[in-house]
């Protein structure tokens, strides 16, 4: 299911070859949302055909059960003077699985383009596995373009600090698991959507863990 709501637009499924244009000024949020145990797999493209438009792709996904996610996005700059930040975030439970693959493509016309994209995973158990591949395709000679990749586990000493406090090791992984995700939250605009997103994210963790 697709949810647009004016500037922000909800994508809760995938699909093959999901496109979506941004014109001149044009200022959108796309947020992936992703945390039943369904099998995903779709390609989200984000095709940037207007000056001075600024785009945010942000994703959280929950991967559970046997579950296998194969997500593929791409920031197109097909015009001069945009920008698109890319934050996305995944907790991966039982034995699921993610490939994530992330281009960013600035055509030579797109000069002076701006575009960053970051995929961070939590792997919270021994069955799991991801990974992760960014690609820059740049034309164009005046830009400025970065990129990160993180796939890690959660910091034990991080979890025995809290413990120390007088938290429960349930309780404690909640708390960072949650927080790993907050940034992204955080970066929507519209509050009703954090709020909603927040409750399920707090719902599913609290299950899965």
């Amino acid at each position: 299911m697709q949810i647009n709501m004016k500037d922000t637009i909800i994508i809760e499924n995938l699909k093959k070859d999901q496109q979506f244009i941004v014109g001149d000024r044009g200022k959108k949020t796309f947020v992936i949302f992703l945390d039943n145990k369904q099998n995903q797999s779709g390609e989200i493209i984000i095709k940037i055909k207007g000056r001075q438009a600024n785009i945010q792709i942000l994703g959280i996904i929950i991967g559970s059960g046997q579950q296998k996610i194969k997500l593929a996005t791409i920031q197109d700059h097909q015009y001069p003077e945009s920008k698109s930040n890319l934050l996305i975030k995944s907790v991966l439970f039982d034995e699921a699985r993610l490939f994530y693959r992330g281009l960013i493509k600035i055509e030579k016309n797109a000069q002076k383009s701006n575009a960053y994209q970051k995929n961070q995973t939590l792997l919270m158990g021994t069955g799991v596995w991801a990974d992760s591949k960014p690609y820059l395709e740049i034309l164009a000679n005046d830009v400025r373009c970065t990129h990160g990749a993180t796939i890690g586990k959660i910091d034990e000493n991080l979890l025995y600090y809290l413990q120390t406090r007088g938290l429960d090791e349930k309780t404690s992984t909640k708390l960072i698991t949650v927080g790993f995700l907050q940034e992204v939250i955080d970066r929507i605009p519209d509050q009703k959507v954090q709020n909603t997103l927040a409750q399920k994210i707090d719902f599913q963790v609290n299950k899965l863990l």
